[in-house]
């Protein structure tokens, strides 16, 4: 220490401070990008919850208490009035051909539950969890995946059979059924109990 100049006290200061400036940018730093990604991640479910509010993708039922019925317009179809029935959400295609091709793509009912759409998409964002159970009304009938089960078949009374399926799970959606207490097979039984109106 005795060979140290005055000149040697003003480098060590500055490196001091130099290293010091750096240690206190990379806290700040971090600190932001923390702030950064929690908003991010907040807009985000805003955004998904937004979505399934107004999006078209998926319609909610009408509850109607005088009769007991919840409805579901778009696919001539009335349930019994229930918690569960009133939660549900769904989407309904047409049944359509592509030009050219002379098979007939049959019509399509997804359900889902307005809590499920809202958080459609399971903590790792890589799957889409919204669709639980879905019908077609095509005879005969095959699920457009393996894994999904059968819940049976309904006559309904304008003439169409609805065959109802249900996903007993999906990879990737277990966190987001259970947080949103999803029985998939308890939304069909509640799907084959419809009628046509």
């Amino acid at each position: 220490m005795k060979n140290l100049q005055p000149r040697h006290y003003v480098y060590l200061v500055l490196a001091l401070c130099i290293v010091g400036s750096y240690a206190a940018t990379m806290i700040l730093w971090r600190h932001e990008r923390a702030r950064i990604d929690s908003l991010d991640g907040q807009i985000s479910v805003l955004t998904t919850n937004e979505a399934a509010d107004s999006s078209s993708s998926y319609s909610n039922v009408t509850i109607e208490p005088s009769t007991s019925s919840v409805y579901l317009p778009l696919v001539r179809l009335k349930l019994q009035d229930s918690p569960l029935a009133e939660g549900l959400m769904y989407n309904y295609a047409n049944s359509y051909t592509i030009p050219g091709d002379k098979k007939v793509f049959p019509a399509v009912l997804s359900i889902t539950t307005h809590d499920l759409a809202a958080n459609a998409y399971s903590s790792t964002n890589q799957f889409d969890c919204s669709e639980v159970v879905y019908a077609d009304f095509v005879t005969p009938s095959y699920p457009v995946n393996p894994m999904w089960k059968s819940d049976g078949s309904v006559k309904l009374g304008d003439g169409r059979t609805m065959n109802i399926y249900y996903a007993p799970s999906i990879p990737g959606c277990e966190h987001s059924w259970q947080s949103n207490g999803i029985n998939s097979q308890a939304i069909a039984n509640v799907l084959k109990q419809a009628a046509s109106y």
